[in-house]
């Protein structure tokens, strides 16, 4: 029963993360299209929140006292900030799925758990055991072995800073749901961090320029914006849960870079070389050894 419990937030981190490849795949479609990522937010925003709704209404028997509960932050500092930061991510993503390939964007937002490691070793309150380390090693790695086909250190550009952006706010949003899980339901770090997201939207798509998107364009924003709720709500239930262990769970984001490299050949014609396979089957290693090592957790 402890193990089952100790490996249900990697299933739902590494569900979240499968469901953010699909949301990704959208989100390059929507730029080749000239979705801004303001226009996402104007459009998408709504859908998310409405998402949010259902479920909690759903899960609380569509009573308002307890919906209200379930979502109304205890604190506000922390979901506030986590929603702020969140817009930097999304913009960045936009950028990133733009102007480089869907499996090259994904390589690089995959070193998330590795910031993710970083941080709760400066934060004295979690020292990543052997196996989370093999781990983390064995992931990179097989990022290594991905890079080594399709990227030319003389062919770097500006814009491969976007993905490592997204990267290190996600290790930080992550931190902030499993160090602090008292002060928000996971629906209500959602919550709060989707309301920011439309508002943020908003002004920016106010002030640069009024833009509505058709019917085709509006149908992919939906269906981006539903997939990226699912998945956010996913992933914020796997950390609040994950009673502390951030840099393991953090380890199963790592799924998401094969997944995307399938789906990048499939729909975008992404060329791919056996190295970049021998890689992604390491990193799926990686969180399969993950959640192998919880048998001898604390």
């Amino acid at each position: 029963m402890k193990d089952s419990l100790n490996v249900l937030p990697l299933l739902l981190v590494g569900t979240g993360v499968i469901l953010f490849s699909f949301s990704d795949v959208v989100f390059k479609i929507l730029t080749s299209l000239d979705i801004l990522w303001w226009d996402f937010l104007v459009f998408g925003v709504p859908f998310e929140i409405l998402l949010i709704l259902i479920i909690t209404g759903i899960r609380k028997d569509f009573n308002k006292k307890k919906i209200y509960e379930e979502l109304m932050p205890k604190r506000l500092f922390y979901p506030v900030l986590r929603g702020l930061i969140s817009v930097f991510a999304l913009a960045s993503v936009f950028i990133s799925l733009k102007n480089l390939p869907l499996s090259l964007t994904t390589m690089l937002i995959q070193t998330t758990p590795i910031w993710m490691a970083i941080i709760s070793f400066f934060s004295y309150e979690e020292k990543p055991s052997f196996v989370i380390i093999f781990s983390i090693i064995l992931g990179m790695l097989g990022i290594v072995f991905i890079i080594n086909p399709t990227l030319k250190f003389t062919d770097i550009n500006v814009f491969l800073i976007f993905p490592v952006i997204v990267a290190i706010i996600n290790a930080f949003m992550n931190y902030i749901v499993t160090r602090r899980p008292n002060d928000a339901s996971p629906m209500s770090y959602a919550l709060v961090l989707f309301i920011i997201n439309g508002l943020a939207g908003i002004i920016i798509w106010l002030y640069f320029g009024i833009n509505f998107p058709n019917l085709y364009e509006l149908t992919l924003i939906i269906l981006a914006a539903l997939l990226g709720a699912t998945a956010f709500i996913f992933i914020s239930y796997g950390y609040s849960i994950a009673k502390g262990h951030f840099a393991r769970t953090g380890v199963m984001g790592f799924i998401q870079l094969p997944a995307s490299i399938v789906l990048g050949f499939f729909i975008f014609n992404e060329s791919l070389k056996f190295n970049a396979y021998f890689g992604s089957l390491l990193i799926i290693i990686a969180g399969a050894n993950a959640i192998y090592g919880l048998k001898n957790a604390n």
